[in-house]
């Protein structure tokens, strides 16, 4: 697959899978789940899925869990939409990146100058 096929591929999914964790997903907790990326394999076979959470009350690697056991739920959805061959085996992985942005954003506040 083409290099710019394959991102739109990884755009269509990512943009799907949000839509579906707001709209279809039964689990509360999946409202507080953004999609960050999707990286699909050459043969389609597979999608590594990371996202992030932004509700810093749950815990990242139980709703992992919980996404990973949805991932059949969610592949069918895919299937139904998607205009390709096969549907990829979804894997979801946490992405840390908002909770370091928020790391970073707090030291610095730590370190600025107060305007007093």
């Amino acid at each position: 697959m083409a290099g710019r096929k394959q991102a739109h591929l990884n755009e269509a999914i990512r943009q799907k899978l949000s839509q579906l964790l707001v709209k279809e997903a039964s689990d509360p907790r999946f409202h507080s789940v953004t999609i960050t990326g999707v990286t699909v394999a050459k043969d389609l076979s597979t999608a590594n899925v990371r996202f992030s959470a932004y509700d810093p009350t749950v815990d990242a690697q139980e709703i992992a869990t919980s996404l990973n056991n949805a991932a059949g739920f969610f592949g069918q959805a895919l299937g139904r939409t998607l205009k390709t061959r096969r549907t990829p085996r979804l894997t979801f992985y946490y992405d840390p990146g908002y909770d370091y942005a928020q790391e970073m954003d707090d030291v610095f506040k730590r370190i600025a100058p107060s305007d007093e």
